[in-house]
């Protein structure tokens, strides 16, 4: 970036704000309840640009009406960039209006589509709106992507404290959203922060997930992405693996499964691909043989877990306590580390994990050991997909505190992939994941 450049950004900032009050008087300003990170600050709606608003010329002067200039409407906002638009006008249509520049913010003010959306879109070339539109010029234009994404990751707000509601069509209260105050980090990492946007929503086109706003994508995508996992779509298939049924015989001759019902015929539930198995739970792993011990034979500094500490279904620790901090008095399970700890206790809130250390846990949680090469993360994606917590719902019993029974568990069916796709696939979830996660951290 030439010096000319660092100049100008350097004294649009200033124009903003940014940068020119400590952390807290910036938060009062305003009028926001939660911290930015160092280096970001709070700023208006309004002080970003200068806003226009537009007209609709003459309908009855077709010297007005051409091909010459796009004309944005209601119906033109349905896509992030303005391309293009259905009605025109000629260059003396639009002598009348405000010629606006490309970058320009456009939103929709006035219109029934404002019951339940925030139409806004960039302009990417000189273009004039009509009057249920405004538009923001903004004073660095390099940061409309930033704002669109802010206008849109807010648009629930916006809806429920910016709008008004008329007798024939919706409309913004115009004075009161020009103060809506916008998170502002410095440009280079606006583009960071757009660049994962864009990634996320690259990964929801490829995985077929349709994403109607950016608080629901991250739990929607990790949804997809399991399916697709535990059905052998995610990653392809290697013709130089093992099959499945190879380790399934290995793991018949050297444990004894526990299933009653293993003699009958297995009905799978979806289709899988052809190197892989259809096994119970209890023919690959020791569900139900859980080894216990007593409160006072735990040694105080023990990790022991309780359910509380595990967040639902991201399986991520909330907290690490010992014994010694807990006092507990009943007997616990004990788990040693790379075990698959599953609640069997209310599955529908997909508390799994997989141990990172030894430790004890609450009977209500079952530490699961893999028999040979089956992976332990991979099982724990499948005990944490739809599909399993759909069997555990149809299985559960109890009103309050619904369980499933360790019978129902040992049957239910896996979908077993070679070893060396496990670990592909494990590796493949936690690169898309880590995407996800990213964004929710923004």
């Amino acid at each position: 970036m030439d010096t000319c450049r660092q100049i100008s950004y350097r004294a649009a900032y200033e124009k903003l704000g940014v940068g020119c009050c400590n952390a807290e008087a910036q938060r009062r300003r305003a009028d926001v309840s939660f911290d930015l990170p160092q280096g970001w600050a709070w700023v208006r709606l309004r002080d970003l640009g200068t806003f226009t608003g537009g007209h609709t010329p003459s309908t009855s002067n077709r010297d007005l009406w051409g091909d010459e200039v796009l004309w944005v409407t209601s119906k033109d906002m349905k896509s992030k960039y303005i391309n293009d638009t259905i009605l025109k006008l000629t260059q003396l249509g639009a002598a009348e209006l405000t010629m606006l520049k490309p970058n320009s913010i456009i939103m929709c003010t006035r219109s029934g589509i404002l019951r339940r959306t925030f139409p806004v879109a960039i302009a990417t070339q000189h273009l004039t709106i009509n009057q249920d539109q405004r538009a923001l010029t903004l004073y660095i234009p390099e940061m409309a992507e930033y704002i669109y994404d802010v206008l849109k990751a807010f648009e629930s707000v916006i809806l429920a404290h910016y709008k008004k509601a008329g007798t024939t069509v919706e409309s913004i209260i115009w004075n009161k959203f020009t103060e809506i105050p916008i998170p502002m980090p410095p440009l280079p990492e606006q583009r960071r922060i757009i660049a994962k946007i864009e990634e996320l929503f690259a990964i929801a086109d490829s995985l077929g997930v349709a994403v109607d706003g950016l608080e629901n994508a991250a739990k929607r995508l990790d949804k997809k992405i399991l399916d697709l996992a535990i059905r052998g779509k995610l990653v392809p298939q290697d013709p130089d693996d093992e099959p499945a049924s190879e380790l399934v015989k290995r793991i018949a001759t050297s444990h004894k499964s526990p299933c009653k019902n293993q003699s009958e015929p297995i009905h799978p539930p979806f289709e899988i691909p052809g190197s892989w198995e259809w096994v119970m739970l209890g023919t690959i792993t020791n569900y139900g043989q859980c080894k216990s011990i007593d409160a006072k034979a735990i040694s105080p500094d023990t990790w022991s877990l309780d359910l509380e500490e595990i967040e639902k279904d991201t399986g991520r620790l909330l907290a690490r306590r010992t014994a010694a901090e807990k006092k507990s008095s009943s007997s616990k399970h004990i788990f040693c580390r790379g075990m698959v700890l599953y609640s069997k206790l209310r599955t529908y809130l997909n508390k799994v994990l997989v141990a990172d250390m030894d430790g004890v846990c609450t009977s209500e949680i079952v530490p699961i050991s893999v028999f040979d090469e089956v992976i332990p993360e991979y099982l724990c994606l499948v005990l944490t997909s739809q599909y399993f917590l759909q069997y555990t719902a149809a299985r559960g019993y109890g009103v309050k505190m619904p369980r499933v029974g360790t019978n129902d568990m040992r049957s239910a069916l896996i979908p077993l992939p070679p070893s060396n796709e496990q670990k592909r696939i494990v590796k493949r979830v936690e690169e898309l994941k880590a995407t996800t996660r990213t964004l929710v951290t923004f």
